[in-house]
């Protein structure tokens, strides 16, 4: 399968509730009517990461699978994605989504969990299977870890789709996930987390640039599309 990640920031004269809301309640339901796009999850900031109290420099993502590249074409074509794009501008700050958009290779570390508590961070690095393998091996030592997904950019997404001509402003998208709000804050305090955090970070060219605490929020699934998922993750491959 083709994954997609849309990374957003929402209009500046937005409160953070307010925009959260319209994400979930206006323009999920929308994003749920776009033929092709078999599953559309929602990842909110709900805070940064303890012990930083700076809000993170984005406000969540979008992710979003299709069969393949001809299916992501045809959803762009359709009328519902037309009115999705529409809704952007009453959301979004959508100038940030250009380089912050980007077709991704997920690898899966540990099968995610459907709820729980999750952190994720957006980071820049030189060498993708360099930092696939060190983050793989250091997540393995969380305690109360349910979940991990490592997300290696690659083509950015343009205003026909799949495009080399933009330069990105990320290479690689980091989730964690973990059975509830208290498992996440308890291990946030061990070795373990802060050597898994400071090897998803020593392998990039600048330390992680966006790290958030999340809400996510699964507005779409195909019932084929969780049948796959489950022989892949069997397998012991990541969906693409």
């Amino acid at each position: 399968m083709l994954k997609v990640i849309w990374i957003a920031r929402f209009r500046p004269d937005i409160a953070k509730t307010a925009g959260r809301a319209h994400w979930r309640d206006v323009h999920g339901v929308l994003g749920a009517d776009v033929p092709g796009l078999d599953r559309y999850v929602q990842s909110h900031v709900l805070a940064p990461v303890p012990p930083s109290t700076q809000w993170p420099s984005f406000d969540g993502y979008s992710s979003g699978w299709y069969a393949d590249d001809d299916a992501y074409v045809r959803s762009m074509g359709s009328p519902e994605w037309e009115a999705i794009g529409a809704d952007s501008d009453n959301l979004f700050d959508t100038p940030f989504f250009w380089g912050m958009s980007a077709f991704v290779d997920e690898h899966v570390v540990v099968a995610p969990p459907v709820g729980g508590a999750k952190v994720a961070a957006i980071v820049r690095f030189p060498d993708g299977d360099r930092w696939i393998s060190r983050a793989e091996a250091l997540l393995g030592d969380v305690p109360g870890l349910t979940g991990a997904v490592l997300n290696v950019a690659g083509d950015a997404i343009g205003v026909e789709g799949r495009t080399t001509e933009l330069a990105l402003g990320f290479d690689g998208c980091a989730e964690c996930w973990f059975e509830d709000r208290t498992a996440l804050i308890r291990a946030l305090a061990t070795p373990a987390w802060r050597a898994a955090k400071d090897g998803i970070e020593s392998t990039a060219d600048a330390p992680a640039e966006r790290w958030a605490v999340m809400q996510e929020r699964l507005v779409k699934e195909e019932t084929r599309v969780q049948g796959h998922l489950a022989r892949e993750v069997q397998r012991g491959h990541a969906p693409r």
